[in-house]
């Protein structure tokens, strides 16, 4: 075919890749494009590797927005759609950081006194020891924990979590410099496990709160939380990190326990609900006498 041909069967479309600051994907991100040669917005979401794409866009000027929980909004105008062409996207989204934002500390555990450089051969006992050390002192680089500050009897409300951390090779990188050479990174297994708890509520997993720590990335946990008593309620977020190496056994810290109040108000409509229901289910009993 001629290559002239080709190009103008081509439909114009605009795809793309959504990344983090680390070039990990951003998946599940919501993208909307506008521009005036559209009758109205349209939307899409990335995939799990963060790509997206729109299909049958006519030529001329666009706008794209992006938007993904625990990231700043995204904004790229100027997108210019040609004839019979295809307009290819690379963007990065950065991290949010907000009032709400939480950035941790790190963790003031004690570390083991180092003794002589040790060789290769030791003792179990010493191994476990090199363990705790690598763990010991761990800092998480970023963490976002956003409940909303209100909500009502009877309505769910998501809570996400998210941070960003490269422990795995963190805890490598120091068993290495405690001169351990029994192992390579592929001895190193660590898990991250994340449980939200909340008093007069129901919590519902939206996302399993357990991952196998491979990398530098964003990730990201969810919960539903149906509130069924009014007043002032408390969520109380634990995360805790298990380490295992070949040879050297296990070992297990809680990285951190995150406070939020907020405020559950009473639902007057399922109130009423509630009472017209319990009035019916009254006169529906056998022997309910007649007014």
């Amino acid at each position: 075919m001629d290559p002239g041909v080709a190009q103008s069967c081509l439909q114009e479309a605009i795809r793309g890749k959504i990344g983090d600051p680390n070039d990990g994907p951003v998946a599940a991100a919501h993208v909307v494009l506008s521009g005036s040669r559209l009758a109205r917005r349209i939307a899409t979401r990335t995939g799990s590797e963060g790509y997206f794409m729109f299909n049958r866009v006519p030529p001329g000027i666009y706008t794209l927005e992006v938007a993904c929980a625990g990231f700043g909004k995204l904004v790229q105008r100027g997108i210019a759609v040609q004839e019979h062409a295809i307009t290819g996207l690379d963007l990065k989204m950065d991290f949010q950081e907000d009032s709400r934002s939480l950035r941790l500390r790190a963790l003031s555990l004690k570390y083991i006194v180092d003794g002589p450089e040790r060789k290769e051969g030791l003792e179990l006992a010493s191994l476990a020891c090199q363990l705790r050390e690598a763990v010991a002192g761990l800092r998480l680089e970023r963490a976002l924990f956003n409940p909303p500050p209100a909500a009502r009897v009877g309505r769910s409300f998501p809570v996400e979590f998210g941070l960003y951390q490269n422990l795995r090779d963190t805890i490598g990188r120091r068993l290495r410099e405690s001169h351990c050479g029994i192992f390579d990174g592929d001895h190193v297994a660590v898990a991250l496990t994340a449980d939200l708890q909340a008093a007069g509520c129901r919590v519902l997993p939206r996302s399993l709160p357990r991952l196998d720590v491979g990398g530098a990335r964003y990730q990201d946990w969810r919960w539903e939380v149906l509130p069924q008593a009014f007043g002032r309620g408390l969520l109380r977020l634990d995360l805790r990190i298990s380490v295992d190496v070949i040879g050297m056994g296990h070992e297990e810290r809680s990285l951190l326990a995150l406070d939020r109040e907020i405020l559950i108000r009473r639902n007057r409509w399922l109130s009423l609900k509630r009472g017209l229901k319990n009035a019916i289910g009254r006169e529906e009993q056998p022997g309910y006498p007649d007014c």
